[in-house]
């Protein structure tokens, strides 16, 4: 019988549960893994791989929590850098630098490792889910800006961006391509 290292057996439950998360986020990190699969998170969390089932009925569900636990805090900072700022262009331009900065890198794997994922209906619809809700408050600077189609344009810049983590230091220096990405952006913003 496992030793329990909390006061309740629901507060292991939680505790173990909190470790396997932090051991997957760890895991998306290391160069040399960079997935959540349960041999690698396991030992990290310090439980054997066939223990994590008892957490997690499958790699899925890990990798779904672990999005749920990481993505809001991303959202919450894209937000906050866009609340700095009254102008619609600075406003996107705080987003952008956000999102190709280096504290951003977990949330993109987070995401990539989803995208990456057996592609169930319910990982498809969730990879769908985190991308529009993140891009959403590129919106509404977007329709101040008068360009068209702002919901659409609102994606396809967050994943130009996000696309940026990707890239960095495996293709070009992290620092350019982050200078570079928000130079594009401000190419493609209109002036106003």
């Amino acid at each position: 019988m496992p030793k329990i290292m909390a006061p309740t057996v629901k507060e292991h439950h939680a505790q173990r549960r909190q470790a396997l998360l932090d051991a997957a986020k760890e895991s998306l990190l290391n160069p040399t893994i960079r997935s959540v699969n349960f041999e690698a998170v396991g030992p990290r969390a310090g439980l054997r791989r066939n223990s994590v089932y008892l957490y997690f009925p499958s790699e899925n569900h890990l990798a779904l929590e672990l999005a749920e636990d990481v993505l809001p805090g991303y959202q919450e900072q894209l937000i906050t850098a866009m609340k700095r700022h009254r102008e619609p262009r600075e406003q996107i331009t705080g987003f952008a630098k956000v999102v190709v900065a280096p504290d951003a890198r977990l949330a993109h794997e987070v995401l990539r490792n989803l995208e990456n994922r057996d592609r169930t209906p319910e990982i498809a619809a969730k990879v769908k889910e985190y991308y529009l809700s993140l891009a959403r408050p590129l919106v509404e600077p977007l329709k101040m800006l008068k360009m068209t189609d702002p919901e659409n344009t609102a994606v396809l810049l967050f994943t130009m961006l996000s696309s940026t983590q990707n890239v960095s230091d495996k293709v070009i220096d992290a620092k350019a391509a982050a200078r570079r990405a928000l130079a594009i952006v401000d190419t493609v913003l209109p002036k106003g």
